[in-house]
């Protein structure tokens, strides 16, 4: 069964799963009314319109010394919303289950100091591997340099560096 848009030669190519949803959400109007009601739909409403999209997640293995961080986080894409959002699963030591890796005697820096390891080499894999952030990790201006470098958006920085550094000054401990 050919339908409107197979009869219209185009360079756009859409999966068959995309093309059913598109045929079912544009009802009786044209592929191309349609679509053009998308575009000023959302021109009308870009600063109220919000973004659903299901971030893939990817789960990467810190290894350091004798300890073994597991943790997760959103694969990169271009989106304005993207976040890396680290999770931890898991920490081992020696095969052992721990809560913590200790950094020296202060158990709030050492949560923080292990996130922001982790962030940058969330980075380092799904963007540059050649990141390097220099300084400490409370440095937010070296990590707001570091995104826009690397053009990350700024809902990423402030989830993902300022919503932890905050937490970090207000002696929240990271979990």
């Amino acid at each position: 069964m050919y339908t409107e848009l197979d009869k219209v030669k185009s360079t756009i190519t859409i999966s068959l799963g995309l093309k059913n949803r598109l045929r079912d959400a544009k009802g009786s109007d044209s592929y191309e009314a349609y679509i053009a009601k998308l575009l000023r739909m959302k021109n009308e409403y870009k600063d109220n319109y919000i973004e659903l999209q299901k971030f893939q997640r990817k789960e990467k293995v810190y290894s350091f010394d004798d300890k073994k961080v597991i943790f997760s986080y959103n694969k990169y894409n271009r989106s304005e919303n993207f976040v890396f959002d680290i999770k931890i699963t898991n920490i081992r030591q020696d095969g052992k289950n721990i809560l913590l890796i200790a950094f020296g005697n202060d158990e709030l820096q050492s949560g923080y100091r292990s996130y922001f390891e982790l962030l940058a080499l969330a980075i380092k894999t799904e963007i540059e591997p050649l990141f390097k952030h220099r300084g400490r990790f409370e440095d937010y201006y070296s990590w707001q340099k570091e995104f826009e470098r690397l053009g990350l958006s700024r809902a990423s920085f402030e989830n993902d560096v300022m919503e932890k550094l905050n937490d970090y000054e207000n002696k929240v401990y990271y979990k």
